[in-house]
């Protein structure tokens, strides 16, 4: 793998390829091992190309002439990411020393490009003829991205989570910003690693069946932790006063009630994620897409508030009972797939070997209990819905209602009834439509949903103690994960204590200046001072008397020394974005912040 600031020249990209190639293996094993790198390091001198070429035919080439039988040759890969950062005549030059080699190494050289045409205008022809091209893509990061936090974090199985703020904020630094999977898996780490870190109690976010044996390690302050945190207050307000004098006098009790409501939190994780899958199957390819079209999306809006209560939600399952019986029936097929994933059913879906009748669709009602039972009995209603939509008649009756008099009818109305005469005609044109059996079943099947989403997918901010396992500060992940470079660079520099940590720079008040601080500090303050121009020479003065506060006004500015570092200074503001050089006046500099 070589990256573009390793290969200033030809020799420097030989340098840093030979290495990676004959000690790769190497490499790999080592970290496998243990944490500490190899001892093993070629000289510069040793990283040339006949280096290569020897150490290549005397660990493959003559190996397979022991064995006297044909092996596969090893492939050395060459790694570019940035290809467009490189040099042209450095990798012009790289190509034509490789195609020297060819027959002896099988070098594969692999460029990242934004597009073909680049590698087009870097090569001239007599060096693209060296090489064999062929032309993959890769799919975009956000695609990566998607695959990540559905596979890995959005699981039931996962046992952090992010709250819907935390996750938002991740995921817009992501399109917004860096476009980077692996920031924002260091992002989801960094937010994991702080939860953890914050107190014993955050020890009750792991697996199903370590409760009871981490409760059991809870000291008597763990518990009153517990008893703080924001949830426990709605939770303790539905009891009774006799199982609220246990829960703060009895730390055995709480210790049972927090064991039953950490299973409880478990089944309703597995709910909401398999809610949220089924959701995100049942809208994606609804038109307007008002809820998302993926698993991230649905689950940042679910986590927030609770969706149901929507205009989006209602705007999406009025669009499904529209749906035609073919595209209903497949969605519901996507929707039993995401179900049977989840239940860990590998055989396909099948229909229900006996239906329900008609007359007991109405009565159909949802599992209070959430979990693994509230899986199987969606997945039963799923399937019971599919089957009586595939099998349902799409014809509809009409009926003509016409009762209308002939008498009612006068044709010699007069001009002034007009009115009348078009009430009369629209009612002998009135028809009433009764609804076809699909169209019927349609309707229940929505309003299940309806009753099954409102159960499953309420915010996690709602159940008892989820503060355990989902990660809710945000200010916090924000301040460590958002970068705020100008209010790093004026703490900086108005109070560099913060940063050097040295008493020698210690401030009575962030205003105040002292001969003890850096210079580039000295002179920004400085230039606070100042207007839109600032004077060199009067700024020079101003530093001057703060360094040099006993000496003379005359003799001050004079001194070499000093001159210096305040044109160091100023270069260092300069190239900091500070300040610039004015063109209206030789002797100032234009001030860029305020």
């Amino acid at each position: 793998m070589i990256s573009s600031q390793d290969a200033q020249t030809v020799k420097h990209l030989v340098e840093s390829a030979v290495p990676q190639l004959i000690h790769g293996q190497d490499y790999l094993d080592n970290s496998a091992d243990s944490l500490s790198e190899p001892t093993f390091r070629l000289k510069k001198s040793q990283c040339t190309m006949s280096s290569l070429l020897n150490w290549y035919q005397s660990k493959y080439v003559t190996l397979s002439s022991k064995l006297k039988q044909p092996t596969p040759k090893k492939t050395l890969v060459i790694i570019m990411p940035d290809f467009e950062s490189f040099s042209c005549y450095v990798l012009q030059e790289f190509v034509m020393m490789v195609s020297f080699y060819v027959t002896s190494l099988p070098i594969v050289l692999i460029f990242g490009v934004t597009s073909v045409s680049a590698l087009h205008k870097s090569f001239p022809f007599h060096v693209s003829s060296k090489l064999l091209i062929e032309v993959f893509h890769t799919h975009l990061s956000h695609v990566y991205m998607n695959q990540v936090l559905e596979n890995i974090f959005l699981t039931h199985t996962s046992l952090f989570h992010l709250s819907g703020r935390a996750f938002e904020l991740l995921t817009d630094v992501f399109l917004f910003d860096d476009f980077s999977v692996t920031g924002l898996i260091q992002s989801i780490k960094y937010c994991m690693m702080d939860h953890y870190y914050g107190d014993n109690i955050k020890a009750l976010c792991c697996a199903r069946d370590k409760i009871e044996e981490t409760v059991s390690k809870l000291t008597s302050d763990d518990l009153e932790n517990i008893r703080q945190l924001s949830s426990f207050r709605p939770f303790l307000e539905i009891q009774d006063c006799q199982t609220k004098i246990g829960l703060f006098e009895d730390d055995n009790f709480f210790s049972e009630v927090l064991c039953k409501e950490m299973h409880k939190l478990h089944d309703y994780l597995h709910s909401f994620y398999l809610c949220v899958r089924l959701l995100s199957a049942l809208v994606k390819d609804l038109p307007k897409n008002m809820l998302g079209k993926t698993v991230r999306e649905i689950y940042a809006k679910c986590s927030m508030e609770l969706i149901t209560d929507t205009q989006p939600f209602r705007a999406c399952m009025q669009l499904l009972s529209f749906q035609s019986q073919v595209q209903l029936a497949e969605s519901m097929k996507n929707a039993l797939k995401e179900i049977n994933a989840v239940l860990q059913i590998v055989s396909p879906i099948k229909p229900l070997r006996a239906t329900p009748p008609k007359t007991n669709l109405n009565s159909i009602t949802l599992n209070n209990d959430l979990g693994h039972d509230f899986a199987k009995s969606i997945r039963i209603h799923f399937l019971t819905f599919l089957r009586q939509i595939e099998n349902a008649n799409n014809e509809a009756l009409v009926l003509n209602n016409v009762n209308v008099n002939d008498n009612d009818l006068d044709i010699g109305v007069l001009p002034g009834n007009r009115y009348k005469l078009k009430e009369k005609l629209l009612k002998a044109t009135r028809v009433e439509k009764i609804q076809s059996e699909f169209e019927m079943i349609r309707s229940r099947f929505v309003s299940y949903l309806e009753e099954m989403f409102a159960r499953g997918l309420q915010p996690p901010h709602t159940q008892s103690f989820h503060e355990l396992m989902f990660c809710g500060d945000v200010a916090g992940v924000r301040r460590q994960r958002v970068g705020a470079p100008r209010g790093a660079l004026h703490l900086a520099l108005n109070d560099p204590v913060q940063y050097l940590q040295c008493s020698c720079c210690h401030l009575p008040s962030p205003e105040s200046l002292s001969e003890r601080l850096p210079d580039v500090s000295i002179a920004y303050k400085l230039h606070r001072e100042c207007g839109k121009h600032i004077n060199l020479y009067d700024w020079l003065q101003a530093f001057a008397a703060i360094l040099c506060p006993a000496d003379q006004d005359d003799d001050r500015d004079q001194d070499a020394t000093i001159q210096v570092r305040f044109t160091r200074a100023v270069a260092e503001l300069q190239f900091l974005g500070f300040i610039k050089s004015s063109r209206r006046k030789t002797d100032h500099v234009l001030r860029l912040t305020w």
